[in-house]
């Protein structure tokens, strides 16, 4: 396993949530969310990101349908991965299964108190973390 983090993305259309493991790879910790206006502007802090945190692994949740389907939102999310996989290479891209993220996020903000309204970003960076913890696990 190479030295590094590993870092989640839950990708949204206008806001990503980031999550970043520890350099053991044991443990994910939500790490801030970005709103943005350009894919290139989003692509350039992502950049920027990997490097501060010595990232060696991107994992971006794939929002597949629960039926099992590749919908729009798919095809969205693999067009942003390829620019990714080119703004940070030599970094790895994965992708990984993020059914039913957001309603495990929206619990768990619920369960600390967290009120709806106040959900917004926090939402998207607990989702990754969800994301980084089943890759994780799956490791």
């Amino acid at each position: 396993m190479s030295k590094g983090k590993y870092l989640a993305i839950d990708y949204g259309d206008r806001r990503v949530g980031l999550a970043v493991s520890d350099f053991d790879k044991q443990v994910a910790f939500p790490r801030d969310f970005l709103e943005y206006k350009s894919i290139k502007g989003l692509l350039n802090q992502i950049k920027s990101f990997c490097d501060e945190e010595q990232i060696v692994k991107v994992i971006i949740g794939l929002p597949i349908e629960m039926d099992g389907t590749m919908g729009d939102r798919v095809i969205k999310t693999y067009e942003f991965a390829d620019r990714l996989k080119k703004a940070i290479d030599p970094i790895t891209v994965e992708y990984f299964d993020e059914r039913l993220t957001t309603k495990q996020s929206i619990r768990k903000l619920q369960m600390q108190g967290v009120k709806a309204k106040d959900q917004k970003g926090q939402r998207d960076m607990v989702s990754a973390q969800i994301i980084l913890e089943a890759y994780l696990k799956s490791l």
